[in-house]
């Protein structure tokens, strides 16, 4: 069971974001997504669930491709989930009411929430450190406390496949870790999969399994993350001089 891209070719207007992709995305793996400004991390990333896109042929999920479903949103909303680079709550609710919504997949027309998705829905705002705040409006939030707020939502939809869209947006450096930490534990022990857009590279070399380069005019590489993040290709990437430090626990890169 996998996300399979197979020789995808994305472009917007004049601009490739990639040639000829091929990228499978297996239970258990966290990858990152990494690029500079504008080179079309959160376009392929929405790719892959827009059952609208002319591009179905090329992706499938767990061997059904894309197009299969057009008709089916529920089911592919129990599959893939996304986390979207903003959200704004336009409409004040409390925060349990928020994190409700990834449930709505798992209800009928009409259906009230049970008992188990409250529970869901609780054990999501305990594990993001949000429990206390599941009385307040969403609009009395800072934002950090939002981001912390969406992945809470995320988890309480329980998809098999995390699309994350630069989850450490608004986040302080602690939370940043605190997020990545649970996101990364809970793919690993439940067998899900991640694909995280992100522009910190230190961050996807500590957290993830593999990385998907897109270097832009449809350039790409994939691969192990400990192979491929390298002063050679994230100078490459960035257009810019990096340097590596290491000691005996870790190694990050340097830019500049």
């Amino acid at each position: 069971m996998s996300i399979i891209i197979n020789k995808l070719t994305l472009s917007i207007g004049t601009k490739k974001i990639c040639n000829a992709l091929d990228l499978e995305v297996k239970p258990g793996e966290f990858w990152a997504i990494l690029g500079v400004n504008g080179v079309g991390k959160s376009t392929l990333l929405h790719h892959m669930i827009n059952v609208n896109n002319t591009f179905v042929s090329e992706i499938s999920i767990d061997n059904e491709p894309l197009l299969y479903f057009k008709k089916q949103r529920k089911k592919l909303a129990k599959k893939v989930g996304i986390l979207l680079q903003d959200y704004e709550y336009n409409f004040p609710c409390t925060v349990l009411d928020a994190t409700l919504i990834g449930r709505h997949p798992y209800l009928s027309e009409w259906q009230w929430e049970s008992k188990e998705d409250l529970e869901i829905a609780e054990q999501s705002l305990t594990k993001t450190h949000l429990i206390s705040f599941k009385d307040r409006l969403t609009n009395t939030l800072s934002g950090g406390e939002k981001r912390r707020l969406n992945i809470a939502t995320l988890l309480s939809q329980d998809p098999d496949y995390l699309l994350l869209d630069e989850p450490t947006n608004h986040l302080d450096l602690g939370s940043q870790i605190m997020m990545l930490d649970l996101l990364k534990q809970h793919i690993k022990e439940n067998n899900k999969s991640g694909i995280m857009v992100i522009h910190d590279a230190n961050l996807a070399y500590r957290y993830c399994d593999k990385v998907l380069m897109l270097f832009g005019d449809g350039d790409w590489s994939t691969g192990p993350i400990d192979k491929l993040i390298n002063t050679k290709n994230l100078e490459r990437l960035y257009h810019c001089t990096f340097n590596k430090i290491s000691d005996d626990i870790q190694s990050i890169f340097i830019a500049g």
